[in-house]
């Protein structure tokens, strides 16, 4: 009898705790934006490192210290070559998307989550009048998210490395991208 009790007891307190956790226990929607800078090689041939403005959205799941994201965001690149030889190629758009899930483990502080992320996901590109493609990579980063009530303010740095055949050209690309925006938490 006290056995049973004592686990009756045990669960009612473990969903009374979780009842009342704060704002950090939850789903939440978000929007972001920041910087790609993306290393783009040809074969053997590089091109200038180029950085442009990126956007997307994510929605996710955070227990704690851990969160579940899924994300999309889109990069709008230009291919930048001072070689001759690569005229062709120069100036041409590149753009690139994201389409997958990211973990994350941190520290949930009172106002602050500092964390780890690592995902795995769809990277798509298209390079103007060259073609399109896409294949599945992962990616790695750090980042912080401040919590005031139900919004959330987060930047991040993550590292992304992906490769793809395009037109029956092997393509690397690489870089660190700078993601920021904003959460609203249920």
């Amino acid at each position: 009898m006290r056995k049973s009790f004592n686990r009756v007891f045990g669960v009612a307190f473990f969903f009374l705790g979780v009842a009342a956790l704060p704002v950090w226990c939850g789903f939440y929607i978000g929007i972001q934006s920041g910087l790609s800078n993306q290393d783009v090689s040809l074969t053997k041939i590089h091109f200038d490192r180029d950085s442009a403005f990126l956007y997307g959205a994510q929605v996710g799941l955070r227990f704690l210290s851990l969160a579940v994201e899924g994300q999309f965001y889109r990069a709008d690149h230009s291919l930048l070559s001072d070689d001759p030889s690569l005229s062709g190629y120069d100036g041409r758009g590149m753009d690139y998307y994201y389409l997958g899930v990211n973990a994350k483990i941190g520290i949930s502080l009172p106002l602050v989550y500092p964390y780890l992320t690592a995902g795995y996901g769809r990277y798509s590109a298209h390079i103007d009048q060259i073609g399109e493609s896409a294949d599945r990579s992962f990616n790695v980063g750090v980042g912080a998210e401040l919590t005031l009530k139900k919004i959330g303010l987060f930047a991040e740095l993550r590292y992304v490395d992906f490769a793809l055949e395009i037109s029956s050209l092997s393509w690397d690309f690489g870089g660190v991208n700078f993601h920021c925006g904003l959460n609203y938490h249920f």
